[in-house]
C-alpha cells in the first residue's frame, strides 16, 4: 500500500519493522538449540525464515534491487517469480529445495535497545 502511494518513508518503516520482528523470531525460536532437541521444529522455523526472506527480498526490490536479488538468488527464487504478484503461497520456497550457500548481504546490526542518544 505505501509503495503504491509513493510513501517511501512509511514503506521503509514497515519493512524495517518486519525485519526486526524476524530477528526476534530467530532469537525466540533458537533454531541452533532446536537442532539438538527438536529437529522437525527446527526445520519448520528455518522454512518460515526462508519464506520471510523471500517476501522481504521481493518487497525490498524497489529500494535496494541488487541486494534484494542477491537474497533471492541464494533462495533459488526464479527470476520470473520476483514481482509483488508472486507474494503468494503458491510461489513459496519448496520444502527440501536446495539453496545456495548463504553469503552475507548486509552487515549484522544490533538492536538499539540500550543505546544512549546524545544531543
Amino acid at each position: 500500500e505505501h509503495i503504491s502511494k509513493q510513501s517511501i518513508q512509511k514503506y521503509v518503516e514497515t519493512m524495517v519493522s518486519m525485519i526486526w520482528e524476524s530477528n526476534k523470531y530467530i532469537d525466540d525460536m533458537a533454531p541452533w538449540v532446536l537442532r539438538k532437541t527438536d529437529p522437525d521444529r527446527m526445520a519448520t522455523v528455518i522454512y518460515v525464515l526462508m519464506e520471510v526472506l523471500r517476501y522481504a527480498a521481493i518487497l525490498y526490490q524497489p529500494l535496494i534491487p541488487d541486494s534484494a536479488n542477491k537474497i533471492l538468488d541464494q533462495l533459488t527464487v526464479p527470476p520470473n517469480e520476483r514481482s509483488f504478484h508472486h507474494l503468494d503461497d503458491k510461489y513459496a520456497v519448496k520444502p527440501g529445495n536446495p539453496i545456495s550457500k548463504p553469503i552475507g548481504v548486509f552487515p549484522r546490526l544490533e538492536s538499539p535497545v540500550n543505546s544512549v542518544v546524545v544531543d
